[in-house]
């Protein structure tokens, strides 16, 4: 036994210096219910000693059974064999004299199966050794009577192995010929391996359907549907079912944790994720599984892993990296210093089986492994990964259109490692006349469209290659597109580089409109470039905008060069208001920042006076736009809408549809928290078909796929809503925005929860909380551990789910509504209780009746209270005397009476008339429960009025009770034909039968117990 192990009250002491055989048969079985791992496995070695020393054969044969059992399911099954074999001589000798000898028999021929699989895992273990004990296998199993089909199976193993294609599929066909019987394994692992066959083989469709069964959850045992899951990954990437890959990788791994037996299956979530280009995450896999590294290992399964492990290894050296990654010994190692070890051990034990098999088939499918390039350029997995530098601004924040687009999905398409090198086109302007392709890149530039910028570069490559020197003006505006690219990319030394020689060339060619104009820009600029922030002087704008307006006066300058001033007013002054949040400087108070937001209205509201001066409805678009931004980022996102229409019918009077990007990105938004969600998902379709249309704009799609997201969720149209939400996630992964992926991943597990994906759901959870606790707010965060723990519920993790309504609760508590500190209370109460923690589940509903108690809540704190009742009449099970037990029956009679009076309180005073038929339905369970618990007590003489108290409020609320009504009534026949007469029974159920007719409802219980008196 471990040193650190310490005994519970209620377990059996295992160094106990004297044992009788049922106290060490208790012993064993109590063994087999701890967690698989060396502890569970050294603590069954003690009771097998202690098992030799009494001598008992059947308490000996039993023990050895345990230790087997403890070296399958904690990765040490090569040290079975010996101690089958002794197992094998005491059945021998002692078999037919045992006491439970029918069960031993079955237990003891059903570990045949393990031993050939651990015999062949053993390099040093010759194949004439384990072909033999295969023929003793088929020798016994016949003798005892049993079918072949268990031998046929192993010997297909063997064949597989060694890499005998012919004689595996005879093996395989004769397997599945044969019946199922007592010593098949299971269906679920049966088709493991014939799946793992089929695709090996080239049939992923036949795989697939081999373990449908399984992946959907019709069959599972204790390796299953979790080896299952890791099988399929592969298969279903060659099929480009990603959904479903993805899926089976968030099930899968979350089903994997601490079985460090599955090694095979651990390698291939890390092959998996290096082949859809996640190798991150499998680096975050392997660091989270240290101890896959550590002895004691099955050789060829640590082999299996191994080679997946150096696939991911030998892509990121591979790929240049130089990372510090985990690996054994317990700590980190260099990526190639890895590498080079792992692949040392690979030689070694792939060397030694074939050496023992006298092939090269084992080294080769190490190799083959290894050798892989990815399936998939990059599949989105939606757990959180390491972040990435963000590259993105939120929406409110982005430029205005006429930057770069960027895609909002990876591209899924398989295609190889590495590129050759793509041979420079021909020049497609060559017939083309110059002066032609200058006037198109003047036209694009005067609209702001968004090719503008590869026109002129298509004129920069012509004019270059014809020897043409370009005017002063088209240099300038050459200067200024590639301006606008350098802002794009944030490279701000640049951008003031070339917006200064765009000033230059202007004021030389003549142009001294557009230079102030463009002096306005590069102002803006600078104050960018600085790392910290420093306002513009204002006198420097105004002084510039003073200028335009002088020369626009004498003919000199445009309409446009004034409003591109006027806008650059507006931008500074926006900036004011993006101070002080994250920093020291500048606006920290609110009354700083009103004060910010109302000179930024003011800026705004100028520009908008010169857009209309000056007939420009492209300035006065953008007017309306920053007008939107200022009353959303003023919390009132009804008052943009207007603004927003506006803008979109300017810029489409202005012939600039592309330009209605942002303002259909921000209606979007304002549309949702208006709570308009079919208009929301309209304004978010429209911004990515303009995307779509004109990809050349910068396009902070994930935020538009987040508001989606929720819009269509709002419809309740959740598979769109998970569509929108995966592409959120991957935009937002893919360019660095922690908060955007940390929405994005509640929104998508909320979605697939309401689609009944609760592995996937609460898979996605488990990996984002903690960037959800980064960078979202409180309530979001509850919400997130409540939907966490309602799916792990579900999935029967009834203790993980308890610790996720109390974490939540713990942060609930400070809310200034106390409702939902209540109800998760409440929830943590069901979950302790369903996982068998009584006095836990006792004090988090009392809790929770404390706080529902000071609330309008009636019908939660009745529901609370008969759930306290309950928790709390469990304790007269454990009590010793009948007084006590007649105490406990008291509590829980009042608790049940004080559910009773809050709803008849409530039904009274005439509050909750909405709620009228809910109250009805409660006060008529109470009673049904109450009629329960006297049942339960042995007190059912005194059930009777409750039962029928019960039957007449459910009958007065069908057919929506017609379940209820149908167990009711059934209760109240029992306890007539037990304390009354058979006739008046017969009688109850069959008016119950008619009621229940009349309300175009079944009876199913009473018609089957009304069957039952009549016999």
């Amino acid at each position: 036994m471990s040193s650190t192990h310490m005994p519970s009250t209620s377990e059996p002491a295992f160094h106990q210096m004297t044992w009788t055989p049922e106290d060490l048969r208790a012993a064993l079985e109590a063994n087999e219910n701890e967690p698989p791992g060396r502890a569970r496995s050294v603590r069954a070695e003690t009771l097998l000693a202690a098992a030799d020393k009494l001598g008992d054969p059947e308490t000996q044969i039993c023990a050895l059974h345990t230790v087997i059992e403890a070296y399958e399911r904690g990765g040490e099954s090569f040290r079975s064999p010996v101690l089958f074999s002794r197992l094998l001589r005491l059945w021998d000798r002692h078999g037919k004299t045992l006491r439970d000898a029918s069960r031993l028999e079955y237990e003891t021929h059903w570990v045949f199966k393990w031993m050939t699989s651990d015999l062949l895992s053993v390099p040093e273990v010759p194949l004439a050794t384990v072909t033999g004990f295969v023929d003793e296998m088929e020798r016994r199993y016949r003798l005892a009577g049993y079918g072949m089909r268990a031998v046929h199976a192993q010997r297909f193993r063997i064949a597989e192995h060694l890499g005998d294609t012919a004689q595996a599929e005879v093996h395989f066909g004769r397997w599945l010929s044969a019946d199922r019987d007592l010593m098949s394994d299971c269906r679920a692992c049966e088709h493991l391996t014939q799946g793992v066959w089929r695709a090996e083989n080239g049939d992923d469709l036949a795989a697939m359907r081999l373990w449908r069964p399984t992946v959907e959850n019709e069959i599972s045992c204790l390796d299953e549907p979790a080896s299952t899951l890791a099988a399929s990954l592969k298969p279903l990437l060659r099929l480009r079912r990603y959904d479903e890959a993805r899926s089976n990788h968030l099930r899968g791994y979350r089903l994997l944790r601490g079985h460090v037996e599955l090694r095979t299956a651990f390698g291939r979530h890390i092959e998996f994720c290096v082949l859809s280009g996640n190798g991150e995450r499998a680096l975050e896999i392997l660091a989270e599984n240290r101890r896959l590294f550590d002895p004691p290992y099955e050789p060829l399964d640590y082999l299996e892993f191994l080679s997946c492990v150096a696939l991911l290894l030998r892509s990121r050296v591979d790929a240049g990296s130089t990372a510090i990654v985990a690996g054994p010994e317990g700590r980190d190692w260099p990526v190639a210093e890895l590498l080079a070890r792992v692949r040392s051990e690979i030689d070694d034990l792939s060397g030694r089986f074939d050496r023992r098999n006298g092939t090269k088939v084992v080294s080769a499918r190490v190799a083959a492994t290894m050798d892989q390039t990815w399936l998939v350029a990059e599949l989105p997995l939606i757990v959180s990964q390491r972040p990435r530098p963000q590259q993105f601004q939120k929406p409110e924040q982005a430029q205005q259109p006429g930057q770069a687009h960027e895609p909002d999905q990876a591209p899924l398409a398989a295609v190889p490692a590495q590129r050759e090198p793509v041979a420079e086109p021909p020049d497609p302007d060559a017939d083309t006349d110059f002066y032609d392709l200058l006037a198109e890149a003047r036209r694009l530039f005067n609209v702001a469209h968004p090719s503008a910028m590869k026109m002129w570069e298509r004129v920069a490559i012509a004019a270059d290659r014809r020897g043409i020197v370009l005017d002063l003006e088209a240099q300038a505006q050459l200067a200024e597109e590639r301006a606008a690219e350098a802002l794009d990319r944030e490279d701000m030394d640049r951008a003031v580089t070339l917006l200064g020689e765009a000033v230059e060339r202007y004021k030389a060619g003549g142009l001294e409109g557009r230079a102030v104009a463009v002096q306005a820009r590069r102002l803006l600029a600078e104050a960018l470039q600085k790392k910290t922030y420093e306002p513009i002087p204002e006198q420097a704008l105004a002084a510039l905008y003073a200028t335009a307006r002088v020369l626009q006066a004498r003919g000199l300058a445009e309409p446009e060069d004034i409003l591109t001033v006027r806008r650059a007013q507006a931008f500074e002054a926006r900036r004011t208001t993006e101070v002080g949040a994250d920093t020291d400087t500048g606006t920290g108070t609110d009354r700083d920042r009103e004060s910010a937001f109302d000179h930024f209205a003011a800026s705004v509201e100028a520009l908008l006076a010169d857009a209309i001066e000056f007939d420009v409805p492209a300035r006065a678009a953008a007017a309306h736009t920053m007008r939107a931004e200022i009353a959303q980022r003023r919390g009132r996102p009804e008052e943009s809408v207007p603004e927003l229409l506006a803008a979109i019918a300017l810029y489409d009077r202005a012939g600039r549809p592309w330009a209605n990007l942002h303002p259909n990105m921000l209606l979007a938004q304002a549309y949702l928290a208006s709570d308009r969600d079919a208009d929301a998902e309209r304004a978010g379709l429209a911004a990515l078909d303009i995307a779509e249309r004109w990809p050349e704009q910068r396009f902070p799609a994930g935020y538009t796929r987040q508001v989606l997201a929720n819009a269509t969720g709002g419809q309740g149209r959740y598979t769109d809503s998970a569509e929108h939400a995966l592409h959120a996630v991957g935009w937002a992964d893919r360019h660095g925005v922690p908060d955007l992926a940390a929405s994005a991943r509640h929104s998508l597990a909320f979605a697939y929860e309401q689609l009944g994906r609760d592995a996937d759901a609460a898979a996605i959870l488990e990996s984002a909380l903690p960037e959800m606790i980064r960078h979202l707010d409180d309530p979001t965060v509850v919400n997130a551990r409540w939907a966490l723990a309602r799916c792990l519920g579900r999935l029967e993790d009834y203790r993980g789910a308890a610790e996720q309504y109390l974490l939540a609760a713990s942060i609930a508590e400070h809310f200034p509504q106390q409702g939902g500190h209540a109800m998760l209370a409440a929830s943590a109460g069901h979950a302790l209780r369903a996982a068998g923690l009584a006095d836990e589940a006792r004090r988090a509903f009392d809790r929770a009746v404390i706080l529902l108690r000071a609330l309008p809540d009636p019908i939660n704190l009745a529901k609370t209270l008969r759930a306290l009742a309950w928790v709390t009449f469990g304790e007269s099970e454990e009590t010793a005397h009948d007084i006590e037990r007649e105490d406990v029956l008291d509590q829980v009679l009042l608790l049940f009476a004080e559910a009773a009076q809050v709803l008849e309180t409530a039904e009274a005073s005439g509050a909750y008339e909405r709620d009228a038929q809910v109250i009805a339905y409660e006060l008529a369970e109470t009673d049904d429960q109450l009629a329960r618990l006297h049942l339960n007590a042995d007190l059912s003489d005194k059930a009777m009025p409750y039962a029928e108290r019960a039957a007449a409020g459910f009958r007065a609320l069908l057919p929506h009770s017609a379940m209820d009504y149908d167990f009711s009534e059934q209760m109240v026949a029992w306890l007539l034909d037990r304390y009354g007469s058979r006739d008046a029974a017969v009688e109850r159920l069959r008016e119950a039968i008619a009621a229940c007719t009349e309300a175009g409802v079944e009876a199913v219980r009473c018609v089957a117990f009304l069957e039952q008196l009549g016999d």
